[in-house]
């Protein structure tokens, strides 16, 4: 038996991404919710997580806690745990648990500082990994996933400090890159949509949530990457464009959005 393991990092999710939210795997396992952002002092805090087996035999799971980082790609690593790491603090139960065919499993954890939590952001990633059945079980190759639920705590003051430092957009791929610098103490991300338009037919900023895909001139739209950038870092965000195969002529790209309550809106000819 080959067995293939697919991971899914929920950051924002963004892992995912976040990230660190995520899209549930068809026929295979949904997880609720995808991400948490939680309140920490020195009490304790409870919270659950439910998942759902949409395979059509019975699934066996392990349940893991990592502290973890953005690398200079944005890829999420795991790192080892510090005193002031979420993971550490952290109980869950069950660890390892079976889930029939279409029926639910609610893991439970409870964040339990051993140490006075400094202020700002504290992270810990729960993996839930499908575990390989028997021999009898499998065919001989077996997919099975490790689906990852982010969990962001706060304490006390957070003091945000995302900042834009610019916006562009490269023709050539096509994209938008946005350079985000932050000096906060909590992670930050930049929230908002693009559209895209044929030549002197954008209506303006305020059709952006209204405007069909009927509409004079309008030719495709999307959501920005809202990938998370960690405090103390700086990070290019970079969100590729859906743009059809056949556009001629010239064309306007909008963007909207916004960063710490900094209001973005940029037009690129």
């Amino acid at each position: 038996m080959k067995q293939i393991l697919i991971s899914l990092m929920l950051l924002c999710c963004i892992i995912i991404p976040a990230a660190l939210t995520a899209e549930e795997p068809p026929g295979q396992i949904a997880v609720f919710p995808s991400m948490f952002e939680l309140t920490i002092d020195s009490k304790p805090v409870n919270q659950s997580i439910r998942l759902k087996n949409m395979k059509n035999k019975p699934v066996t799971i392990k349940t893991d806690v990592y502290n973890w980082t953005l690398d200079q790609q944005n890829n999420l690593q795991t790192i080892p745990a510090t005193a002031q790491s979420l993971d550490r603090w952290m109980i869950i139960n069950p660890i390892t648990f079976t889930i029939a065919p279409g029926q639910e499993q609610v893991v439970r954890f409870s964040i339990r500082p051993d140490v006075k939590p400094e202020p700002g952001e504290h992270r810990a990633i729960v993996y839930f990994t499908e575990q390989p059945g028997t021999k009898d079980e499998v065919a001989a190759v077996e997919v099975t996933f490790r689906i990852g639920v982010g969990i962001y705590a706060y304490t006390e003051p957070v003091r945000k400090g995302g900042q834009l430092q610019s916006l562009t957009f490269d023709r050539t791929i096509p994209m938008l890159k946005a350079e985000i610098v932050n000096n906060g103490n909590v992670h930050t991300r930049l929230k908002g949509e693009y559209a895209v338009w044929e030549k002197g037919k954008f209506p303006g900023f305020g059709s952006m949530n209204s405007t069909g895909t009927t509409a004079s001139g309008f030719i495709a739209s999307g959501a920005l990457n809202n990938m998370p950038v960690l405090s103390g870092t700086r990070r290019t965000i970079v969100t590729n464009l859906a743009l059809p195969a056949n556009i001629s002529g010239g064309y306007t790209i909008a963007v909207r959005g916004e960063l710490n309550g900094q209001k973005i809106e940029k037009i690129f000819p």
